[in-house]
């Protein structure tokens, strides 16, 4: 083989090389998380979804969905598969109006913001009704009319973003209050409506502040520590904060529902990537949770449909 052709076949490699590579780059540079499964539609059915709002997981990796519209909540296998449902429309115990928040505690109990009735309900694994609390107000246990994010820590202290309170409340895990943060405000520690919380595994609390358009991190009891974010639309800006969580790297993970965006930072707010899927409705993603591995599911209020994402090393050009 004489010295042109192999130095055609080199520069051809090296050539191939470089696209390749170039393109693996520029796609983890823009995020290297793929759709993996969605599942759910419009309807009533078991399965059906009317506004899925907010998703937890329990040990046993079984999703719970607060099903909004529909006054209820569904359990579900990791993979989709109906395994009940539990409430209706109503005032009392066991019914709901317009359910959002959701946690479980570390005995799988059930913990939902009942928001329309302003209160907290607790439940078993399989909607057996334990116990409420809350009533309409601005007074140490009372919330406002939209009692939205739930968050339970290690020690089974439940919090609660008390959005048009502006203000974040402790209690135990039965409903005893122990603090509160917070007051309408652009300042450190104050609010703006705020919509969702998450913890890491030191218990910082992670708070999105919906109209001051920025994450605020604090410690357990409400010490202030830092925050990120203004309006736009660059990297880590943000258009309608709502949904956030945290994986087990203390990364943080927001939602964005003006830009059907999801943002990933380190704990420090560092922008780290972002994605989006053409199949999301417009202005529809509400939250975000992540299961013990890691994977991230959003809720699409518009599409009525959960969805999956997964970390891939070089996502796959196809999806």
């Amino acid at each position: 083989m004489n010295l042109n052709i192999k130095l055609l076949i080199f520069f051809c490699s090296l050539f191939s090389f470089l696209v390749i590579y170039g393109y693996r780059v520029g796609a983890e540079s823009q995020s290297d998380y793929i759709l993996d499964a969605r599942f759910g539609h419009g309807g009533k059915g078991d399965g059906e979804f009317s506004v899925p709002h907010s998703i937890v997981f329990d040990s046993f990796g079984n999703m719970y969905v607060t099903d909004n519209s529909n006054n209820r909540v569904q359990k579900f296998t990791s993979n989709g598969t109906f395994i009940t449902k539990w409430g209706s429309h109503g005032k009392g115990d066991g019914q709901f109006l317009g359910p959002e928040g959701i946690d479980v505690d570390s005995g799988g109990n059930i913990y939902v913001a009942d928001t329309g009735n302003s209160r907290i309900q607790k439940f078993t694994s399989n909607g057996t009704f334990i116990t409420k609390w809350g009533s309409h107000g601005k007074g140490d246990g009372q919330f406002s009319s939209h009692a939205h994010g739930v968050l339970i820590d290690s020690f089974d202290n439940v919090y609660i973003t008390d959005r048009f309170n502006n203000r974040v409340q402790k209690f135990t895990s039965n409903g005893t209050f122990i603090t509160k943060w917070g007051s309408h405000g652009k300042g450190d520690g104050q609010f703006n409506e705020p919509h969702s919380s998450a913890i890491d595994k030191f218990g910082n609390i992670y708070v999105s502040d919906t109209k001051n358009n920025r994450v605020q991190k604090f410690t357990s009891n409400g010490t202030f520590i830092t925050k990120w974010g203004s309006n736009g639309t660059k990297d880590g800006q943000f258009g309608v904060l709502l949904g956030i969580d945290v994986d087990s790297y203390g990364n943080a993970y927001t939602i964005d529902q003006a830009k059907s965006l999801i943002q990933k930072f380190a704990n420090n707010g560092t922008f780290i990537t972002k994605w989006t899927n053409p199949e999301f409705g417009d202005w529809a993603l509400e939250d975000i949770e992540l299961d013990s591995s890691d994977n991230v599911y959003v809720t699409d209020r518009v599409n009525n449909e959960i969805f999956k994402f997964v970390q891939s090393i070089y996502p796959n050009p196809s999806n």
